[in-house]
């Protein structure tokens, strides 16, 4: 992403979609994952390191200090330092004098030593959070106190780890991608030159190169590896790096997301999965996983200028990245189903408790939205991104054009442009520029997403409107997706709708088709007749299909918001 202290343009959100789901984190979501940090211990593993606390047990996961940095990160970006403020206290008060930052490790008596175990610890995507959280906050206030911390840590890391000296990494990436950033704010050439030296050497380790690279294995981890490998393409403009971003992207958009953007096919190792694995009911789609994929396809853009990367970004921003979160702004998503087929608990005497895993499904069946998580990485992620959704709307091109990546309402100013935008994106096509003041050079560029036939920015009418014809279509997917073939899903501009049980009439949703050809609102139909006999039986006569009216859609990132019920993206065609 690109640095915001050094980003010229500042935006405004004055739209439908956006700017209240921003009031709302602001307002409401961020003092409510605070008070829920407090219940978990989050915040208590800090205070245990004031100087004259007690001593007591440590509570909640051992990397949760990562939770704590990403919702900082968030209320940087909003301005809410009222609430900021006293966690920078705490957290300041938890860094060791060599620049080791971690409330689990290496904290007095009974505790583990640090770096003993990089595999699982987490030490390292911890800390680059923070430093991530640093960046935020320095851009924000101008005042330096985490980045002085951040740059400590950095100074640490490469002093410990490195050729010739302890040569693992940490088993989770996000330090690499935090390192590249520093180095970009700070100027600091040896942060990069870590950056770099980490994922050719995990790389190496995995047997694996830059050449060979694969967006595989755990989705969040993928993602923020390619991220870091992103990063380092754009800092040094090499080549062969930059050959690897736009192969792992090419992977991601061809063959590993979903039509909501969604990445992770897998419960299994919270998995990409194989190409083409995109199961409905058993989607993993993690929500940090849009959050990564966001940021990713964000660096993939500034770096090749393919249209692709930013119609990815907006198919994530109104699909599964607002998802993720409820209505109420104090319930999420951890993993995004795309179909639910029944309401009924799933029962499994042989699970344990200990048994993460197994227990977790168990108790994510039937799908709804949490009030929080054991692993609390989604609620602070999504919040860091949904604080940031402003600096995704517009950029200027090396020429001096303005460039407007995502059509809502907004104000847009800096580099001697005051722009204007109104419109009711993503219901409505419309888009109305009003340049209020203009450089001496360049002109406003509108981009007109793939979905409206577009493929990339365009020069600006005369009158400064440009409808981008927001419609119901019908949409298919790659014949190879699991369980795609013959189905269609339904797409309003950006947006992709679901069927709720809620609003089927007591119909299974098992049991619609759809009839391509037709509007939305004539389409459905229901497949009746007795069922058959036996589960498994040679093929019959075509069952007849009676038409089902009435029948709402609403968008997919909106459902669960009414309660637990059965949901569908995609129906088999009417055969005729």
């Amino acid at each position: 992403m690109p640095d915001t202290e050094t980003r010229p343009l500042s935006v405004d959100l004055a739209d439908g979609f956006w700017a209240p789901r921003r009031q709302q984190l602001r307002d409401h979501t961020l003092p409510v994952i605070l008070d829920r940090f407090d219940e978990a211990g989050s915040l208590d593993a800090f205070r245990r390191m004031l100087p004259g606390a007690p001593p007591r047990e440590r509570r909640g996961m051992w990397f949760s200090d990562s939770d704590v940095y990403k919702w900082m990160e968030a209320a940087a970006w909003v301005g809410r330092l009222d609430l900021l403020d006293p966690v920078v206290e705490l957290v300041q008060a938890a860094a060791r004098p060599d620049g080791y930052l971690n409330s689990f490790y290496d904290v007095g008596p009974g505790s583990q030593e640090r770096y003993r175990d990089l595999s699982t610890s987490h030490e390292w995507y911890c800390a680059g959070h923070f430093t991530e959280a640093a960046l935020a906050h320095q851009a924000v206030t101008g005042e330096a106190v985490l980045l002085e911390l951040a740059c400590r840590w950095a100074d640490h890391l490469c002093e410990s780890f490195g050729p010739g000296r302890d040569e693992r990494t940490d088993g989770h990436p996000e330090a690499e991608l935090a390192l590249a950033r520093l180095a970009r704010r700070t100027g600091e050439q040896r942060y990069l030159d870590q950056a770099r030296w980490i994922i050719e050497h995990q790389l190496n380790a995995a047997g694996l190169s830059l050449q060979t690279v694969d967006l595989a294995g755990h989705a969040v981890k993928a993602l923020y590896l390619a991220t870091g490998i992103a990063e380092v393409a754009d800092a040094t403009g090499d080549p062969l790096w930059q050959e690897a971003v736009r192969r792992l992207f090419c992977t991601l958009v061809e063959q590993r997301s979903y039509p909501t953007g969604a990445v992770g096919g897998r419960w299994l190792d919270e998995s990409v999965g194989k190409p083409y694995e995109l199961p409905e009911a058993m989607a993993y789609a993690e929500s940090c996983a849009a959050v990564a994929s966001v940021r990713f396809c964000r660096r993939v853009w500034d770096l090749t200028s393919d249209p692709r990367a930013l119609d990815q970004i907006e198919t994530l921003l109104y699909n599964a990245v607002p998802c993720g979160v409820g209505a109420d702004g104090e319930s999420w998503f951890y993993s995004q189903p795309h179909a639910v087929a029944e309401v009924a608990a799933e029962s499994n005497p042989w699970a344990l408790p200990f048994e993460y895993g197994q227990s977790m499904l168990l108790s994510w069946f039937p799908t709804r939205r949490h009030r929080w998580f054991d692993v609390a990485c989604c609620p602070p992620n999504l919040a860091r991104m949904f604080a940031t959704v402003d600096q995704h709307v517009a950029g200027l091109s090396d020429s001096g054009d303005l460039l407007v990546h995502l059509p809502l309402s907004a104000r847009i100013r800096g580099g001697g442009w005051d722009v204007a935008l109104q419109s009711g994106y993503p219901d409505e096509g419309v888009v109305a520029v009003d340049v209020l003041s203009s450089p001496d050079r360049g002109q406003v560029r509108l981009r007109v997403p793939g979905w409206a036939g577009g493929a990339g920015h365009i020069e600006l009418p005369t009158d400064g409107r440009i409808d981008l014809g927001v419609a119901a279509e019908w949409w298919e997917s790659d014949r190879r997706v699991e369980g795609a073939a013959g189905t269609v899903f339904l797409r309003r501009g950006p947006v992709v709708r679901c069927v709720e049980g809620l609003d089927a009439g007591g119909v299974d949703l098992r049991d619609l088709v759809v009839d391509p050809r037709q509007a939305p609102v004539g389409a459905f139909g229901r497949v009746v007749g007795p069922s058959a006999a036996a589960l498994h039986h040679r093929l019959g006569a075509e069952p007849p299909v009676e038409p089902v009216t009435g029948l709402a859609t609403v968008p997919y990132h909106a459902w669960a918001n009414r309660g637990p019920t059965t949901m569908r993206i995609r129906f088999p065609r009417i055969r005729r």
